[in-house]
């Protein structure tokens, strides 16, 4: 970042400024606000704000108030500059790399340009001798940055100029001899020359002065590797693992260490593990080089083809993820995981036939008397495909097998969840509900173990109901901002109370693009609560500029998730987002609201009945009573904000879609401004050919209309008592007779 400049931060000086955030962070950010509504007009005096809130770790405040001065002073190059790290650093890298370039555009000599776009090419395969030229002009205006010198050995090692980066890491040298910011690199590099005595000397040096740093014992083992000290190697590594265990760079250096045909077992095992560590933590690019080279050594690896395709499943590629699994079947008809693996993907792909013959398949090879972990999962899959066909004494008996092989808390909790469907098939209204009960007890008590606070969602409904009480959307300015004509349509309601059917049906109209619960909305809050006041504070002090960058982030994003075509209404649908109707309206004083309305009793026994990926939200949902206190406060704040704003809402009831597909669905499309389609009509079909839906009504969707889930709650009347006091109003208020 450039230094900051004078700018005073009310009655502080800016180094004043800076030891306050360090010292006193409560009370900076207290002043940092007052400050902020002195300033905000002044693009110098926010980049000087955004400088120190980066230095002090809070980036995407430092990002928000960068954009700020950016807009209001664009010709600054500094500030485009600043804007550009803000960015990267948050991974932003294609909107880094342009700021940096529109910069250097018209001042092309912009050391800190320079050096950014650099770290952006460093990111890119194939552009290490670009990045090198940026450095080398950054170079020439700061010589003695040892920064710069570092990054640029970097990048000439990556581009392949060997004598450029020996004679940097020389001037490292002679400027910081003790500093051991670069004796790691070092040792990378001179490992890479085939240089492993020298290379390990340094790594040494630098694990001597950082002896709990894992990339010092993990340079230690690849430089011990190249020396052909193989075993040496993995005793480090093994060290490693004991006091850090399940660093993914151990296991993939470990398989390098098995590098002759006596160990290529090992090196299996090991690269599996390291694949399996990468895909579970997202970073996917490492994870799919080194499958790659498992199975060019070992193209006939079964489980190498396995791990791929659970990779390629993470990543959601579907139709990669089968040809993995069946390739690993070829080769091994009796590797369960792989068998289990493609049972589900055709289970969750409505291919339920499929999903059966895999499964029958894989439990036909399990040799007699054994218990292998796969069989559960094959016999999961067939509990459902039996529970589609409709027979329960079946999907009954394979969960029965399942839960006689099932060792963990989330294998029993997936069973009791099945077990809860079938029963319900059944009519064994009691036994169901107490097979829910306990599947959602075991899934809580998991959550619990990892998110031990309070319930962070409901506090979040708490603050902002105490906000829209206190008078927080009366005191909104207008923002100034000009009307959005391509406004999107926002498709809410609590969950399970048919967003994924109308999601499903307004996706097959021309003229409508339906992002399925997509991040833009998230995104949009996550820049406000970044704002001088946070959220909902900051809503109130919104100007033009604020929405205009708001809206850009939005339609930014949804065109990441396939919604770029503007000439199409995008409908949003994310139940939840009933709680952000107050931010969606500040930003889209246009947008229309999709109010998917349910039975309160039928929707949080639907809730409390579905087998949710927790989080904040979803672990509301596994008891009634959290589950009925999180639908009272929703629709009090859905009312409230409703009441003191004007939404443009329509009501779409799940109980008169079922009634009157035609009739409701013409009247939604009048409120969307778009004409009826014939199409519609056949949403059941598209979802089948669709593939995976990835929402829990996936199976649902696919099926035609029918009226099993309407007023499914009285089944359950006796259950539901308890929480019958909480829900009483709603029922009353949307029309609903007990």
């Amino acid at each position: 970042m450039n230094p900051p400049s004078a700018t005073p931060f009310g009655n502080r000086s800016p180094a004043q400024w800076e030891h306050a955030v360090r010292e006193r962070p409560q009370q900076a950010e207290a002043e940092f606000e007052v400050a902020y509504l002195q300033v905000r007009g002044n693009a110098s005096a926010l980049a000087s704000f955004a400088r120190h809130s980066l230095r002090a770790g809070r980036v995407e405040t430092a990002r928000d108030l960068l954009h700020r001065a950016h807009r209001l002073a664009p010709a600054d190059a500094d500030v485009h500059c600043d804007l550009g790290w803000a960015e990267l650093t948050v991974g932003a890298m294609t909107a880094a790399q342009g700021h940096f370039e529109a910069v250097l555009a018209t001042v092309p000599e912009h050391a800190a340009a320079q050096r950014g776009l650099a770290a952006c090419l460093l990111r890119q395969p194939g552009r290490a001798e670009q990045a090198v030229a940026a450095l080398e002009s950054a170079l020439r205006a700061q010589p003695e940055s040892p920064g710069l010198l570092l990054e640029l050995t970097t990048a000439a090692s990556e581009a392949g100029r060997a004598e450029t980066a020996e004679r940097r890491f020389l001037d490292l040298e002679r400027l910081l001899p003790d500093d051991p910011s670069w004796w790691l690199p070092r040792a990378a590099f001179l490992r890479t020359q085939g240089r492993g005595t020298e290379a390990l000397a340094w790594a040494d040096r630098h694990g001597r002065s950082h002896p709990q740093d894992a990339a010092a014992w993990l340079e230690k083992a690849r430089c011990l590797l190249v020396l052909g000290r193989n075993a040496e190697a993995m005793r480090w590594l093994e060290r490693l693992e004991s006091r850090q265990p399940g660093i993914a760079e151990n296991s993939a250096i470990y398989g390098e260490c098995a590098n002759d045909s006596a160990h290529a077992s090992l090196r299996a095992q090991h690269w599996i593990r390291a694949i399996a560590l990468w895909t579970a933590a997202g970073h996917f690019d490492p994870a799919q080089a080194l499958a790659q080279r498992l199975l060019d050594a070992q193209p006939d690896l079964a489980a190498g083809w396995n791990a791929l395709a659970r990779l390629h499943h993470a990543r959601q590629h579907w139709d990669d993820a089968e040809a993995a699994w069946r390739r690993a079947l070829d080769l091994d008809p009796t590797l369960l995981d792989a068998a289990a693996g493609l049972a589900h993907l055709y289970e969750d792909t409505n291919r339920a036939d499929e999903a059966a013959t895999v499964a029958r398949e894989g439990l036909s090879r399990v040799p007699r008397g054994a218990k292998p972990s796969g069989a559960i999962e094959l016999h999961l899959a067939l509990a459902k495909a039996a529970r589609r066909a409709r027979d329960v004494d079946a999907g009954l008996e394979h969960l029965a097998r399942a839960q006689s092989l099932a060792a963990s808390d989330s294998q029993h909790e997936f069973i009791a969840f099945e077990r809860g469907r079938l029963l319900e098939l059944r009519r064994d209204d009691a036994a169901a509900f107490a097979a829910f009960e306990r599947g959602n007890a075991l899934a809580l008590t998991l959550w619990q173990r990892t998110h031990p606070e309070p319930n962070r969602y409901l506090a979040g409904i708490e603050s902002m109901l105490a906000y829209v009480h206190d008078g927080g959307l009366r005191a909104w300015q207008a923002t100034g901002a000009s009307a959005e004509p391509d406004a999107p349509a926002f498709l809410v309601g609590f969950p399970r109370s048919g967003t994924s059917l109308l999601n499903q049906v307004l996706d097959g109209h021309e003229r409508i693009v339906a992002m399925e619960e997509k991040p833009p909305t998230q995104k949009m809050l996550a820049a406000v609560r970044a704002m001088p006041g946070g959220y909902p504070g900051a809503l109130a002090r919104l100007d033009a500029i604020d929405v205009e960058r708001l809206r850009e982030l939005y339609f930014r994003c949804a065109a990441e998730h396939g919604a770029g075509d503007r000439t199409r209404l995008p409908l949003d649908k994310f139940p939840l987002h009933i709680n952000l109707a107050a931010l969606i309206y500040r930003v889209f004083p246009d947008a229309r609201f999709v109010f998917a309305l349910r039975h309160p009793c039928d929707a949080v026994l639907s809730c409390f009945m579905q087998q949710f990926r927790l989080n904040h939200a979803m672990a509301n949902f596994c008891t009634l009573q959290s589950a009925a206190a999180l639908y009272a406060r929703t629709m009090e704040l859905w009312e409230l904000v409703r009441a003191q704003l004007p939404l443009a809402v329509h009501v779409v009831r799940y109980e008169d879609v079922v009634a009157d597909f035609d009739g409701r669905m013409r009247a939604l499309c009048e409120f969307l401004h778009v004409p009826w389609d014939e199409n519609l009509r056949r949403f059941a079909d598209r979802a089948r050919a669709r593939g995976r839906i990835d929402t829990p009504s996936y199976a649902q969707v696919s099926r035609p209309l029918y009226g099993d889930a309407v007023y499914r709650w009285e089944r359950y009347r006796r259950q539901l008592t308890p929480v019958l006091p909480l829900l009483q109003p709603w029922i009353d208020g949307f029309g609903y007779a007990v």
